[in-house]
Formats: structure tokens, C-alpha cells, sequence
């Protein structure tokens, strides 16, 4: 009987980590608030953009923000609709196509808060370039909250919701 409790206490401690919490619980001693962090956050979901294995997934509902994904969602849907293209680029790689030496890294993390950041990118496709995305953090990770965040308001998100105007327009949706 001892040794029965013995081993179910021994069990019960190894589903915990040190802090004798339940392992599937976010890992607090990581501060997801640093440059650093962000760094390697954006180095992961930019690692294999331009590769057969980056167009194997749903890239936009794994790294976007839910509030982008969902406007991306709509304006993609009453686009379908109304028979008009969306984008006409890949706002993943920054081009129509990307060249076989297609790359990106982060040049600097900056304007971090709580719930934001900036990231500047550098991408070489076919030329190299900056470009600055924005992030939120939610769901306990950073996510892409915008592709060309802007101060005066002509942002990704601004650009899908006038096409969701625009597209509602045609389809004589508009309210």
C-alpha cells in the first residue's frame, strides 16, 4: 500500500513542471516581451517563406493576428464573390515571385509594448529592400498584425477594409 502511494506521488509530480504546474500551462519564465525574443519569434515563421514546405500550409491563420486573419478572411471571401483579386502579390515574400535566393532577417525590433511591436525586415528577393511589419501579441506569442503598418492610416488593414466596402458595393451588399 506505501509503495502504491509512493509511485502515484511520484507520478503525480512528474506530470508538473518545477513550479508544480500543469506542463500545457505558457512558460512565464520566458520574457516573449524582449528584442531578442521577437527576433527569434519572426526568424520562425519567416524561416522556409519561399520553399515548397512554406506553401504547404495556411500561413496567414498560423502567424496573423485573429483580427487580421479575419478581415483577410471576409475580404478574400467577397472577393471571391464579386470576382475580383484580392492581392496580386504574395504578402509573405513582399513580390509576385520569389527569387531562388529569397531571404529576410530582422534589421530591428522597436516600439514594444504589451500588446505590440514593430519589426523592420530585410528582404532580398530579386533586390533587397526594408520593409516594417507590425505584431500583436496574443494567445501567448507575437503574431502579424499588419504587413505595411503605417501612421497616417493607409495600412494592410485600411487597404482590406475598403476593399470589403468595395467588394459589398458590387455584390449590392452595401449598408
Amino acid at each position: 500500500m506505501k509503495t502504491t502511494i509512493i509511485l502515484l506521488f511520484a507520478a503525480t509530480l512528474s506530470c508538473g513542471n518545477r513550479t508544480n504546474t500543469a506542463t500545457n500551462q505558457p512558460d512565464t519564465s520566458i520574457d516573449k516581451h524582449t528584442g531578442s525574443y521577437i527576433r527569434q519569434r519572426i526568424s520562425t515563421i519567416y524561416q522556409d517563406v519561399a520553399t515548397p514546405a512554406g506553401y504547404s500550409y495556411n500561413r496567414d491563420s498560423a502567424y496573423c493576428s485573429q483580427r487580421y486573419y479575419a478581415l483577410m478572411t471576409e475580404a478574400g471571401q467577397l472577393c471571391d464573390e464579386a470576382e475580383e483579386m484580392l492581392y496580386d502579390y504574395d504578402h509573405w515574400i513582399d513580390g509576385q515571385d520569389s527569387s531562388d535566393d529569397w531571404s529576410c532577417s530582422v534589421s530591428r525590433v522597436y516600439e514594444i509594448t504589451d500588446t505590440t511591436a514593430l519589426v523592420d525586415l530585410n528582404i532580398h528577393n530579386f533586390g533587397d529592400h526594408t520593409t516594417t511589419i507590425a505584431l500583436r501579441f496574443e494567445r501567448d506569442d507575437w503574431y502579424i498584425d499588419d504587413f505595411t503598418p503605417s501612421a497616417d492610416g493607409q495600412d494592410d488593414k485600411h487597404f482590406l477594409r475598403q476593399t470589403i466596402l468595395q467588394c459589398k458595393q458590387i455584390l449590392g451588399k452595401a449598408q
